[in-house]
Protein backbone atom coordinates (compact mmCIF):
# COMPACT_ATOMS: atom_id res chain seq x y z
CA UNK A 1 0.00 0.00 0.00
CA UNK A 2 1.18 3.47 -0.84
CA UNK A 3 1.41 4.26 2.84
CA UNK A 4 4.33 2.29 3.43
CA UNK A 5 6.52 3.67 0.40
CA UNK A 6 8.91 6.32 1.03
CA UNK A 7 8.56 9.87 -1.43
CA UNK A 8 9.99 9.76 -4.64
CA UNK A 9 13.27 11.46 -5.50
CA UNK A 10 11.84 15.16 -6.30
CA UNK A 11 8.64 14.37 -4.28
CA UNK A 12 7.81 17.60 -2.22
CA UNK A 13 4.61 16.62 -0.64
CA UNK A 14 6.12 15.13 2.41
CA UNK A 15 8.61 17.49 3.19
CA UNK A 16 9.38 19.67 6.07
CA UNK A 17 8.67 19.26 9.79
CA UNK A 18 7.23 15.72 11.13
CA UNK A 19 3.71 17.66 11.83
CA UNK A 20 3.70 18.62 8.42
CA UNK A 21 4.74 15.48 7.07
CA UNK A 22 2.07 13.45 9.18
CA UNK A 23 -0.85 15.58 7.53
CA UNK A 24 0.35 15.19 4.07
CA UNK A 25 0.48 11.34 4.83
CA UNK A 26 -3.26 11.68 6.24
CA UNK A 27 -4.48 14.08 3.28
CA UNK A 28 -2.70 11.50 0.60
CA UNK A 29 -4.24 8.76 2.43
CA UNK A 30 -7.59 10.55 2.36
CA UNK A 31 -7.17 10.99 -1.33
CA UNK A 32 -6.23 7.77 -1.97
CA UNK A 33 -9.32 6.38 -0.63
CA UNK A 34 -11.89 8.89 -2.02
CA UNK A 35 -10.74 8.32 -5.28
CA UNK A 36 -10.72 4.31 -4.81
CA UNK A 37 -14.73 4.72 -3.58
CA UNK A 38 -15.50 7.00 -6.85
CA UNK A 39 -13.59 4.08 -9.03
CA UNK A 40 -16.58 2.17 -7.82
CA UNK A 41 -19.24 4.37 -7.53
CA UNK A 42 -22.26 1.17 -7.33
CA UNK A 43 -20.37 0.00 -4.10
CA UNK A 44 -20.06 3.83 -2.87
CA UNK A 45 -23.95 4.51 -3.13
CA UNK A 46 -24.96 0.46 -2.25
CA UNK A 47 -22.95 1.46 1.32
CA UNK A 48 -23.72 4.80 1.48
CA UNK A 49 -27.52 4.41 0.81
CA UNK A 50 -27.79 0.91 3.02
CA UNK A 51 -26.67 2.57 6.10
CA UNK A 52 -28.68 5.81 5.54
CA UNK A 53 -31.67 3.46 5.51
CA UNK A 54 -30.21 1.24 8.31
CA UNK A 55 -29.97 4.38 10.62
CA UNK A 56 -33.22 5.75 9.95
CA UNK A 57 -35.10 2.44 10.49
CA UNK A 58 -33.37 2.38 13.95
CA UNK A 59 -33.64 5.74 14.87
CA UNK A 60 -37.88 5.80 14.02
CA UNK A 61 -38.07 2.69 15.75
CA UNK A 62 -36.64 3.48 19.10
CA UNK A 63 -38.09 6.94 19.06
CA UNK A 64 -41.88 5.16 18.51
CA UNK A 65 -41.01 2.83 20.85
CA UNK A 66 -39.68 4.70 23.90
CA UNK A 67 -41.01 8.30 23.38
CA UNK A 68 -44.15 8.21 21.19
CA UNK A 69 -47.33 9.55 22.85
CA UNK A 70 -45.05 10.30 26.18
CA UNK A 71 -46.55 13.68 27.82
CA UNK A 72 -42.75 14.95 27.34
CA UNK A 73 -41.95 13.72 23.97
CA UNK A 74 -41.22 17.16 22.18
CA UNK A 75 -38.18 17.35 24.42
CA UNK A 76 -37.46 13.71 24.95
CA UNK A 77 -37.36 14.05 20.89
CA UNK A 78 -34.96 16.78 20.87
CA UNK A 79 -32.61 14.80 23.21
CA UNK A 80 -32.85 11.84 20.91
CA UNK A 81 -32.36 13.47 18.22
CA UNK A 82 -29.02 15.70 19.74
CA UNK A 83 -27.93 12.33 20.54
CA UNK A 84 -28.57 10.50 17.26
CA UNK A 85 -26.79 13.39 15.78
CA UNK A 86 -23.69 13.18 18.19
CA UNK A 87 -23.03 9.26 18.02
CA UNK A 88 -23.45 8.56 14.28
CA UNK A 89 -20.91 11.59 13.90
CA UNK A 90 -18.54 10.82 15.78
CA UNK A 91 -18.59 6.71 14.61
CA UNK A 92 -18.73 7.87 10.93
CA UNK A 93 -15.76 10.61 10.81
CA UNK A 94 -14.13 7.66 12.65
CA UNK A 95 -15.01 5.29 9.88
CA UNK A 96 -14.60 7.13 6.92
CA UNK A 97 -11.55 9.07 7.93
CA UNK A 98 -9.72 6.61 10.13
CA UNK A 99 -11.15 3.95 9.10
CA UNK A 100 -8.44 1.35 9.51
CA UNK A 101 -8.52 2.06 13.37
CA UNK A 102 -11.40 -0.57 13.68
CA UNK A 103 -8.76 -3.37 12.54
CA UNK A 104 -6.55 -2.84 14.45
CA UNK A 105 -7.25 -6.33 16.44
CA UNK A 106 -7.27 -8.16 12.69
CA UNK A 107 -3.74 -6.25 12.09
CA UNK A 108 -2.47 -8.04 15.18
CA UNK A 109 -3.74 -11.21 14.56
CA UNK A 110 -3.15 -11.79 10.61
CA UNK A 111 0.68 -10.66 11.35
CA UNK A 112 -0.32 -7.44 9.09
CA UNK A 113 0.72 -5.12 11.92
CA UNK A 114 4.68 -6.45 11.37
CA UNK A 115 4.97 -4.45 8.01
CA UNK A 116 4.16 -1.38 9.84
CA UNK A 117 7.05 -1.34 12.46
CA UNK A 118 9.60 -1.92 9.76
CA UNK A 119 8.67 1.94 9.01
CA UNK A 120 9.50 4.74 11.12
CA UNK A 121 6.02 6.61 10.83
CA UNK A 122 3.56 5.34 14.04
CA UNK A 123 2.04 2.04 12.99
CA UNK A 124 -1.34 3.32 14.92
CA UNK A 125 -1.19 6.54 12.64
CA UNK A 126 -0.69 3.82 9.84
CA UNK A 127 -3.31 1.64 10.69
CA UNK A 128 -5.44 4.03 11.41
CA UNK A 129 -5.28 5.85 7.88
CA UNK A 130 -4.61 2.18 6.26
CA UNK A 131 -8.98 1.96 5.33
CA UNK A 132 -11.78 4.17 4.92
CA UNK A 133 -15.38 2.64 5.25
CA UNK A 134 -17.87 3.57 2.89
CA UNK A 135 -20.99 3.18 4.66
CA UNK A 136 -19.97 5.54 6.46
CA UNK A 137 -20.52 8.21 4.39
CA UNK A 138 -24.25 6.97 5.32
CA UNK A 139 -23.43 8.14 9.09
CA UNK A 140 -22.42 11.14 8.25
CA UNK A 141 -25.23 12.13 6.12
CA UNK A 142 -27.76 11.28 8.69
CA UNK A 143 -25.82 12.90 11.55
CA UNK A 144 -25.57 16.10 9.90
CA UNK A 145 -29.17 16.35 8.85
CA UNK A 146 -30.11 15.59 12.38
CA UNK A 147 -28.29 18.18 13.03
CA UNK A 148 -29.44 20.36 11.11
CA UNK A 149 -33.14 19.93 12.22
CA UNK A 150 -31.92 19.48 15.55
CA UNK A 151 -30.89 23.80 14.82
CA UNK A 152 -34.58 24.45 13.54
CA UNK A 153 -36.23 22.47 16.70
CA UNK A 154 -34.04 23.29 19.36
CA UNK A 155 -32.61 26.17 21.30
CA UNK A 156 -29.74 27.18 19.36
CA UNK A 157 -27.16 26.88 22.26
CA UNK A 158 -28.34 22.90 22.62
CA UNK A 159 -27.58 22.25 18.66
CA UNK A 160 -24.09 24.44 18.92
CA UNK A 161 -23.40 22.39 22.12
CA UNK A 162 -24.08 19.35 20.28
CA UNK A 163 -21.66 20.17 17.21
CA UNK A 164 -18.74 20.86 20.08
CA UNK A 165 -19.30 17.68 22.21
CA UNK A 166 -19.45 15.59 18.58
CA UNK A 167 -16.07 16.24 18.70
CA UNK A 168 -15.59 15.05 22.46
CA UNK A 169 -17.71 11.51 21.26
CA UNK A 170 -15.63 11.43 18.55
CA UNK A 171 -12.20 11.16 20.87
CA UNK A 172 -13.92 8.85 23.32
CA UNK A 173 -14.89 6.69 19.98
CA UNK A 174 -11.11 6.61 18.98
CA UNK A 175 -10.14 5.84 22.36
CA UNK A 176 -12.63 2.95 22.23
CA UNK A 177 -11.29 1.29 18.78
CA UNK A 178 -7.54 1.43 19.96
CA UNK A 179 -8.45 -0.04 23.41
CA UNK A 180 -10.75 -3.19 21.73
CA UNK A 181 -8.26 -3.26 19.15
CA UNK A 182 -5.21 -4.14 21.60
CA UNK A 183 -7.55 -6.85 23.32
CA UNK A 184 -5.05 -9.17 20.56
CA UNK A 185 -2.00 -8.45 21.78
CA UNK A 186 -2.82 -10.27 25.48
CA UNK A 187 -5.49 -12.41 24.36
CA UNK A 188 -4.94 -15.02 22.42
CA UNK A 189 -7.65 -14.51 19.92
CA UNK A 190 -9.02 -11.89 20.87
CA UNK A 191 -10.27 -10.09 18.16
CA UNK A 192 -13.65 -11.49 18.05
CA UNK A 193 -13.74 -10.28 21.40
CA UNK A 194 -12.35 -6.82 20.72
CA UNK A 195 -15.12 -6.12 17.95
CA UNK A 196 -18.13 -7.23 20.35
CA UNK A 197 -17.03 -4.89 22.96
CA UNK A 198 -17.13 -2.07 19.94
CA UNK A 199 -20.32 -2.91 19.32
CA UNK A 200 -21.80 -3.01 22.36
CA UNK A 201 -20.82 0.34 23.40
CA UNK A 202 -21.83 1.28 20.09
CA UNK A 203 -25.80 0.36 21.42
CA UNK A 204 -24.72 1.66 24.56
CA UNK A 205 -23.84 4.69 23.23
CA UNK A 206 -26.56 5.65 20.68
CA UNK A 207 -29.44 4.14 23.18
CA UNK A 208 -30.92 6.95 25.04
CA UNK A 209 -29.72 4.47 28.18
CA UNK A 210 -29.16 8.79 29.62
CA UNK A 211 -32.97 8.38 29.87
CA UNK A 212 -33.51 4.78 30.68
CA UNK A 213 -31.13 3.97 32.92
CA UNK A 214 -31.36 4.97 36.73
CA UNK A 215 -29.69 4.63 40.34
CA UNK A 216 -27.67 1.29 39.75
CA UNK A 217 -28.17 1.04 36.50
CA UNK A 218 -26.41 4.42 36.03
CA UNK A 219 -23.39 4.03 38.04
CA UNK A 220 -22.81 0.27 36.22
CA UNK A 221 -23.27 2.49 32.96
CA UNK A 222 -20.58 4.96 33.82
CA UNK A 223 -17.74 2.27 33.90
CA UNK A 224 -18.53 1.29 30.74
CA UNK A 225 -16.57 2.92 27.37
CA UNK A 226 -20.73 4.57 26.94
CA UNK A 227 -19.98 6.78 29.61
CA UNK A 228 -17.57 8.54 27.54
CA UNK A 229 -18.89 8.38 23.93
CA UNK A 230 -22.61 8.65 25.06
CA UNK A 231 -23.79 9.44 28.56
CA UNK A 232 -21.27 12.21 29.85
CA UNK A 233 -21.23 14.30 26.76
CA UNK A 234 -25.25 14.21 26.01
CA UNK A 235 -24.81 15.20 29.56
CA UNK A 236 -23.31 18.33 29.26
CA UNK A 237 -25.39 19.15 25.98
CA UNK A 238 -28.25 18.62 27.66
CA UNK A 239 -27.49 20.63 30.84
CA UNK A 240 -25.01 23.04 29.28
CA UNK A 241 -23.10 23.51 32.05
CA UNK A 242 -19.48 24.23 32.76
CA UNK A 243 -19.13 21.15 35.34
CA UNK A 244 -20.78 18.52 33.02
CA UNK A 245 -18.75 20.17 30.14
CA UNK A 246 -15.34 20.06 32.12
CA UNK A 247 -16.15 16.06 33.26
CA UNK A 248 -16.97 15.05 29.67
CA UNK A 249 -13.82 16.48 28.31
CA UNK A 250 -11.56 15.30 30.85
CA UNK A 251 -13.08 11.92 30.96
CA UNK A 252 -12.91 11.87 27.16
CA UNK A 253 -9.20 12.36 27.11
CA UNK A 254 -8.39 10.27 29.92
CA UNK A 255 -9.92 7.52 28.28
CA UNK A 256 -8.09 7.81 25.20
CA UNK A 257 -4.71 8.78 26.52
CA UNK A 258 -5.13 5.41 28.32
CA UNK A 259 -6.24 3.43 25.28
CA UNK A 260 -3.23 4.80 23.93
CA UNK A 261 -1.15 3.53 26.91
CA UNK A 262 -2.29 0.30 26.69
CA UNK A 263 -1.85 0.03 23.08
CA UNK A 264 1.76 0.88 23.42
CA UNK A 265 2.38 -1.37 26.07
CA UNK A 266 0.97 -4.05 23.96
CA UNK A 267 3.32 -3.08 20.76
CA UNK A 268 6.40 -3.38 23.04
CA UNK A 269 5.20 -7.14 23.96
CA UNK A 270 4.13 -7.99 20.04
CA UNK A 271 7.40 -6.44 19.35
CA UNK A 272 9.94 -8.18 21.43
CA UNK A 273 7.92 -11.54 20.74
CA UNK A 274 8.26 -10.47 16.90
CA UNK A 275 11.90 -10.34 17.81
CA UNK A 276 12.02 -14.04 19.43
CA UNK A 277 10.50 -15.74 17.21
CA UNK A 278 12.41 -14.37 14.51
CA UNK A 279 15.61 -15.01 16.32
CA UNK A 280 14.53 -18.48 16.64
Amino acid sequence: MFIFSEPRAGDTRLTGGEGVKTLNLVKLALQYHWDAHKSNPANLFAGTIGMLVNNLIVFWGLWAMLFDGKPDAEQLTIYFLALNAMVTLAWGANCFFLGGIRSIGEYIEEGSLEPMLATPRDPLLLVAISQSSTPALGDLLQGCCNLIALFFLAPIALASRCVLFTLVAAAAFLGLFILAGSIPFFVRRGNAMSQLLVECNLSLSFYPTGKIFTDRGRVLLYLTPAAFSGVLPMGAIESGSWTSALVAVVGAGTFLGLAILIFRHGLRRYQSSSYVMARG
